[in-house]
């Protein structure tokens, strides 16, 4: 089944991500790289040595300083985009599902991606990272990740940065796009710390739903953690539902904060929202 509708697709064609570092990948694409080439876009200068492409001297500069000096460019690229997929259990919750909306969301940005020359890999993730699959470099690629993408499943807690300690690192500097719920019982803050220390630009996409957003609950409870099986009775009032509904929106504004100090880019989504305008959220 597919992840995307055509509608969608013809929705988010003309979008792209924007990338505020440069970028090391080895194959050509739309990204500035902090290699040195021959593209149309100037870089720097350096002094000719032989060998060198005498098209590319400098002769104005020649003339200035008595030197020969050889032009030098700034390579277009492509950027490993990686998306890191939140695949706990309590992702499988909400109307809409999160995670259904989650791989939505994962499909577009590759989409998007893709339509730059971008290459892609796509890490499903809970307490350990589920596998890493990618590159995916070409247009013709979607049909590929978009069946990926549809053939995944919840299972387990959550530990972002155990995952990606434990995980096989690809790329090098490039974009990571984390897609989750938040509710992730350890290792978000020190994931994010380490997606920087590797060098990426990195982009924070808290999906819930509607009921967790904004819950409309009444009476006597009783309130399982799907991940890891504890349990609370409670009875329901409206203090404290606005208790949650303080507690919730501070949590939020932490995350927020943190993201701010990090240089993180970070949005909350909710499930209900159309995946053309949750990827017009994050690249705005």
């Amino acid at each position: 089944m597919k992840v995307l509708d055509n509608n969608t697709l013809r929705k988010i064609h003309s979008l792209s991500m924007q990338i505020k570092i440069p970028i090391s990948g080895q194959a050509t694409g739309n990204r500035k790289s902090r290699s040195k080439g021959s593209s149309v876009e100037f870089s720097d200068f350096r002094e000719y040595v032989p060998g060198d492409d005498f098209r590319r001297i400098d002769w104005n500069a020649y003339g200035r300083f008595n030197k020969l000096f050889i032009k030098l460019y700034m390579e277009e690229r492509e950027a490993p985009v990686n998306i890191f997929l939140d695949s706990s259990l309590s992702m499988d919750y909400g109307n809409p599902n999160k995670f259904l909306a989650s791989c939505r969301l994962a499909a577009a940005i590759s989409y998007i991606s893709l339509l730059s020359y971008d290459s892609i890999y796509i890490t499903p993730w809970n307490e350990k990272v589920q596998a890493t699959y990618g590159p995916f470099r070409t247009q013709s690629a979607f049909v590929q990740v978009d069946n990926l993408i549809s053939g995944f499943s919840t299972q387990g807690k959550s530990n972002f940065s155990d995952a990606l300690r434990q995980m096989e690192w690809k790329t090098g500097r490039g974009v990571s796009i984390i897609i989750t719920d938040g509710f992730v019982e350890k290792g978000l803050e020190e994931g994010l710390k380490y997606l920087k220390y590797r060098n990426q630009d990195i982009f924070l996409c808290i999906l819930l739903s509607p009921e967790e957003i904004s819950p409309n609950l009444e009476g006597a409870l009783q309130l399982n953690d799907m991940e890891t099986g504890k349990s609370i009775e409670v009875t329901m009032s409206a203090a404290l539902l606005k208790a949650y509904e303080k507690s919730f929106k501070q949590y939020l504004a932490d995350i927020k904060e943190k993201c701010r100090m990090w240089g993180v880019h970070n949005v909350v989504l909710p499930s209900d929202m159309p995946v053309d305008l949750m990827v017009k959220s994050i690249i705005t």
